[in-house]
């Protein structure tokens, strides 16, 4: 049960939209550079291979703001249509993407859990694990976190039991990623200790954009501004008040920051359940994205986008990968 609650599938929601044709690709970026020693999510892409990409894209593609993806008349363009976001808001959306998205003048959406930006001490509790399980070595004694173990260590070792990540750390580390999702209340407490017992400081970790730095990117043609939940929760695991609470939240905070409305979302952690959609549609929301790949599905919504996880790849690789994605959409359509 709990592996089902934890996976990133997404479901369907309860009172879907009508379908509507995908008219490009979403790419969803997440670091660029790399902030730990590995990288098992695959999240990081190199500045230079970024810079490589967005070259790449801006002459093979048209590039276009995200809240394109509602309108069918972009189908009637010559160049395929790419759409670019960032999730989790790091400092380096500012002093990297920011910079080369306006020296290629290329259209981004930035979704954004607002909360870190409230409230400078909080955690981002997947990077503290990310820092004691990737960086730390060895990996410290986490003795007395926990009373012992529990069901999501064997989760972890059932998953990890069909790949080559079979050691205890890696089990250890997924088990904690699990753990820290269906937590919420406890997040803040074991990133606190797990820091700790490293002997660190938040120094250690990725620094995330300031009020000031969204503000003035905000202020760019070129800058959408998403959301990504108040705290980054796992909706998909949260009742529906307090679903509504972080979607609201983080929708306030944003449009009172930037003075202008904020109308595309992300949903955290890829994960929601049959009440979501409807309540990022309620809350005002145009269209929500997933971390799903299945580009090639003519049975999507508004509310469940499909993205591209964009990796470390060439240029060349990039572009290759795409216009066979672009090939497989038509397809499916085609076929309907």
């Amino acid at each position: 049960m709990l592996r089902n609650l934890l996976s990133r599938k997404n479901q369907q929601p309860a009172s879907p939209t009508p379908p509507f044709r995908m008219n490009g690709i979403v790419l969803m970026y997440h670091h660029i550079g790399r902030p730990h020693a590995s990288d098992p999510w695959n999240m990081c892409v190199d500045r230079s291979a970024f810079e490589e990409q967005l070259s790449m894209l801006s002459s093979a593609y048209q590039v276009r703001p995200l809240k394109d993806l509602l309108d069918p008349g972009v189908n009637g363009q010559n160049k395929p249509t790419i759409y670019l976001s960032f999730d989790d808001g790091y400092l380096e959306h500012y002093t990297e993407v920011f910079p080369l998205l306006q020296h290629y003048q290329l259209p981004g959406t930035f979704f954004i859990p607002s909360g870190y930006l409230a409230d400078r001490s909080m955690l981002c509790w997947w990077e503290v694990v990310d820092h004691v399980f990737l960086d730390h070595h060895p990996v410290p004694d986490l003795n007395g976190i926990l009373l012992g173990p529990d069901v999501f260590d064997e989760q972890a070792k059932m998953s990890l039991l069909v790949t080559e990540q079979t050691t205890e750390e890696m089990f250890a580390y997924h088990a904690w990623h699990n753990r820290m999702k269906a937590n919420p209340r406890r997040q803040q407490q074991w990133a606190s200790a797990f820091l700790k017992k490293c002997g660190h400081t938040t120094d250690v970790l990725p620094a995330m954009l300031s009020e000031n730095q969204v503000r003035e990117m905000a202020k760019s043609p070129l800058v959408t501004i998403g959301g990504h939940g108040f705290h980054h929760q796992v909706l998909g695991l949260l009742p529906r008040r307090k679903q509504w609470k972080e979607i609201i939240e983080n929708k306030k905070h944003l449009e009172a920051l930037i003075e202008r409305p904020v109308e595309v979302f992300a949903y955290p952690h890829g994960h929601y359940n049959e009440l979501t959609p409807e309540l990022v549609k309620q809350a005002g929301y145009q269209l929500a994205c997933t971390t799903a790949a299945e580009l090639d599905n003519p049975g999507i919504t508004a509310y469940e986008i499909p993205r591209l996880w964009a990796r470390n790849w060439t240029a060349e690789e990039l572009h290759l990968l795409l216009e066979k994605l672009f090939q497989q959409i038509e397809a499916a359509y085609t076929q309907q």
